[in-house]
């Protein structure tokens, strides 16, 4: 909650270059995280996996804010495509080959920076704060009432071996509050009738990748052999825990709608 609420004011509060900045920190301490998951224990090794990431960042920063370009989070988009088709045919186990370990450290700029991009696009260029609020809403919601409807109706898992948890019900849950949450936000935010559809058409889509981002952590987390990414938010495990649906929901959400306008 103390997460959610700081990010809302972050969001309402900071210029686009703070609110960047501040989220380039969040995301250094993901890469953190998912240095660790992808057997890159040592701190030295670990150090230089962020320099790794931070140059990845500041060559995107080059190419998005000097060109206004989209590229970085089309990227993004295109990687939960293929994120996707590792969840689907992936196994994970603790004993991992080195492509198969070299292949998800590789992801980690790939799932991190290009998140970090649209969500810096979509304070920036679109000028009522509403909308970057309205992302953090959607992917909430999506969390919230996919846990809730599966503890209270789940009987078919969604993915048994990579997250026991999840079922199918609580993502049908997820998509019937987030539709809602979509037609809300298309009244409330006086979208033109013929765009109500697609409206709501992209906050589904943006729903079901979030469950994909939320998924691939776990997979990570299975990989590793670990329940938590870490341990830096006491008591709800790691920072990769609280933004793996974000990274995935991210960068459709904002394609979407620069493809609305």
């Amino acid at each position: 909650m103390i997460l959610a609420m700081t990010s809302v004011a972050a969001a309402l509060l900071l210029p686009s270059g703070w609110l960047a900045v501040v989220m380039l920190a969040v995301v250094m301490l993901g890469a953190w995280e998912w240095a660790r998951l992808t057997s890159l224990v040592s701190p030295s090794s670990r150090l230089i996996y962020l320099a790794a990431t931070a140059l990845c960042a500041y060559v995107l920063w080059r190419l998005f804010a000097g060109r206004q370009s989209l590229a970085p989070i089309v990227l993004g988009a295109v990687w939960w495509i293929v994120a996707l088709v590792i969840l689907a045919v992936d196994q994970p186990q603790t004993s991992n080959g080195r492509l198969q370990i070299l292949g998800l450290r590789l992801a980690g700029p790939l799932a991190l920076l290009p998140a970090w991009i649209a969500m810096i696009d979509l304070h920036r260029f679109h000028p009522q704060p509403v909308w970057f609020v309205f992302l953090l809403l959607l992917v909430w919601l999506a969390d919230s009432a996919a846990f809730v409807t599966g503890r209270l109706l789940g009987k078919t898992q969604l993915a048994p071996i990579i997250s026991p948890a999840k079922t199918r019900e609580g993502v049908l849950g997820a998509l019937a509050a987030n539709a809602v949450l979509g037609v809300l936000g298309a009244w409330w935010l006086e979208l033109p009738r013929i765009l109500w559809v697609y409206f709501i058409g992209l906050c589904l889509v943006t729903t079901l990748l979030s469950v994909a981002g939320d998924l691939f952590e776990s997979l990570l987390k299975r990989h590793a052999g670990v329940k938590d990414s870490g341990t830096m938010l006491p008591g709800h495990g790691g920072i990769l825990d609280r933004i793996d649906s974000m990274m995935a929901a991210a960068p459709p959400f904002v394609l979407g709608l620069h493809w609305m306008n």
